[in-house]
C-alpha cells in the first residue's frame, strides 16, 4: 500500500514517492481520508471527501465506491524529480471531485501520469436504441421486413420461467415464446440452434402458429424440427394469423401417420422461405383458402404419400419460386374450386412418381414462367385447364446451344463449314479477329 500524507494549507492528498505501476484504491483513500479528518490538527477544518456505495446488491456483490473530493481537494503523486515518466493508477471505485480546478480531482506533478480507472458499477449504462440502423439492416430482407419486439427460444439451454428478451434468458418451447408476442405487433421469435452436438433437435413439441404478424426464424438445417409421435402437421398457421413468416428450419413428420410438414388453412400473406422438409407423410405443404402465399427457396423432398406443394381450394395469388421438388407424388398439385392466379418461378421439379405440376380442370389463370428444370415426372406437366399460361421465353434448348456454336465456326471457318475440305480463314479476317477476341 502506498504511503499517503495531507498538505493541509495546500489541500493536497499526497501519495509519497510513486514507482511506475503505483496504484491506490479508493477504499484506501477514503480511509485515510476519515483518518486524518478525526485527528486534532484538522479540527478547524471541513470535511475533505464524501464517499458512497457498498449497498448489498445480493448474492455477493455490492454497489461500488463514488469518492468525491470536495471543499478544493485534489489528489498528487509526489513527482520522480527526472525521467523517465512514470504512469500510477486510482482504481476501485469512481473518483470525481467538486472544485474550483474543472472539476479535476487530481493535482498534476512532472513525470507523472495518472489513470483514473472507473468503475460503472453504481449506474445502469442504457444505450440509446439505434432505431434507424435497425430498420436499415431490416429493410435488406426484402420481404416481410419487420421491427417489432425480439424474443428467443432455445429448446436445449432455455427455462420458460424467462422472459425470453436476450439468448441468455431465453424461453424453451415454442408455446411459451409466442405467448410473449402481440398480435400485429410484427415480432419476431428467433430459434437458437445451441446443442453442443451441433443439431438442436425438437422432438416433444409441435408447432401451432396463432398471433398474426409473427415471424419465426431458424438457422437452417441445425435446428431441426422432428416430432416423435405423429398426429399433428409439424407446423400449422392457423385461421387469421395473417403475416406470418416462417424461415430456416428442417422439418420432418414422424412416420406412421398422415402429417403435413406446414398446413396453412384461411391465413393470408404468408412467408415460406429457406425450409427443408423431408419425408412428409402427407403433402410438404398444404395450402388452402388462402391468398398472397410466397413459398421461396425450399427443398422438398420424399413426400411419397402426398405432394411436395398442395395448393386447395380458394388458394389465389400464391408465387412458388426457386424451390426443389423430389420423391414426391406431384411435385406441385393444383386443384380445387375457387383456385386461380397463381405462378411457379423457376423450380426444379424432378424424380415425382405423378406429374411435376398437376393443375386440374376447375383450376384458372396458372401462370408456369421463367426457366423451369422439370425431369423424370410422370408427366412432367399435367395441365387439364384451358387458361394455364406457360411462358417459355427465354428458355435455352439445345437448338440455341447448337446454333450458338455454328455461328462460331462460320466465321471461323466459313458457312459450309460442316463440309469436309473446307478450307480455313486467316487471321488477318476482321471478323475473325474480333470472334477470337470476343471468346477471350
Amino acid at each position: 500500500m502506498a504511503t499517503i500524507s495531507f498538505l493541509k494549507y495546500d489541500r493536497v492528498i499526497l501519495v509519497e514517492n510513486p514507482v511506475e505501476g503505483t496504484e491506490v484504491t479508493c477504499q484506501e483513500l477514503i480511509n485515510a481520508i476519515r483518518d486524518y479528518e478525526d485527528e486534532l490538527s484538522f479540527m478547524d477544518y471541513g470535511h475533505i471527501a464524501n464517499a458512497y456505495g457498498k449497498q448489498p446488491l445480493g448474492g455477493g456483490s455490492f454497489v461500488g465506491i463514488t469518492l468525491e473530493l470536495i471543499n478544493n481537494w485534489r489528489i498528487q503523486f509526489e513527482s520522480p524529480g527526472a525521467p523517465p515518466t512514470i504512469t500510477v493508477y486510482v482504481r476501485g471505485g469512481n473518483l470525481v471531485a467538486v472544485n474550483s480546478y474543472s472539476n479535476n480531482p487530481i493535482k498534476p506533478s512532472d513525470y507523472v501520469t495518472v489513470i483514473i480507472a472507473q468503475s460503472s458499477s453504481p449506474t445502469i449504462i442504457t444505450p440509446p436504441e439505434d432505431l434507424n440502423m435497425l430498420y436499415l439492416i431490416e429493410s435488406l430482407r426484402g420481404r416481410h421486413a419487420t421491427l417489432g419486439s425480439i424474443f428467443y427460444w432455445d429448446p436445449v439451454g432455455g427455462n420458460d420461467a424467462n422472459d425470453g428478451t436476450q439468448p441468455g434468458d431465453a424461453v424453451q418451447t415454442f408455446a411459451m415464446a409466442q405467448t410473449l408476442c402481440t398480435a400485429g405487433n410484427n415480432d419476431i421469435i428467433f430459434a437458437l440452434a445451441t446443442d453442443s452436438l451441433g443439431i438442436t433437435t425438437v422432438t416433444n413439441e409441435s408447432l401451432n402458429i396463432t398471433v398474426p404478424t409473427l415471424k419465426l426464424r431458424g438457422p437452417g438445417y441445425a435446428f431441426q424440427l422432428k416430432p416423435a409421435t405423429s398426429g399433428s402437421d409439424v407446423i400449422n398457421v392457423t385461421a387469421n394469423a395473417h403475416g406470418i413468416e416462417i424461415s430456416g428450419f428442417y422439418i420432418e413428420p414422424a412416420a406412421g401417420g398422415s402429417d403435413n410438414g406446414i398446413t396453412i388453412n384461411d391465413a393470408d400473406n404468408i412467408l415460406i422461405k429457406d425450409c427443408w422438409i423431408y419425408g412428409a407423410t402427407a403433402n410438404g405443404i398444404d395450402i388452402s383458402n388462402s391468398t398472397r402465399t410466397k413459398i421461396e427457396k425450399c427443398a422438398i423432398e420424399n413426400c411419397s404419400a402426398g405432394n411436395g406443394i398442395a395448393l386447395g381450394a380458394a388458394t389465389t395469388r400464391n408465387n412458388i419460386s426457386t424451390c426443389i421438388i423430389t420423391g414426391c407424388a406431384n411435385g406441385v398439385d393444383l386443384s380445387g374450386s375457387g383456385l386461380s392466379d397463381n405462378i411457379l418461378e423457376n423450380n426444379i421439379i424432378y424424380n415425382n412418381t405423378g406429374a411435376g405440376i398437376d393443375i386440374s380442370t376447375d383450376v384458372a389463370r396458372t401462370g408456369i414462367r421463367l426457366h423451369h428444370t422439370l425431369s423424370g415426372n410422370t408427366p412432367n406437366i399435367n395441365n387439364l385447364s384451358s387458361t394455364t399460361f406457360q411462358d417459355t421465353s427465354g428458355t435455352i434448348t439445345q437448338g440455341d446451344i447448337d446454333a450458338i456454336v455454328d455461328g462460331v465456326w462460320d466465321e471461323v471457318i466459313s458457312p459450309a463449314h460442316v463440309t469436309v475440305g473446307t478450307a480455313g480463314r486467316t487471321l488477318r479476317d476482321a471478323k475473325t479477329k474480333a470472334t477470337l477476341a470476343s471468346l477471350k
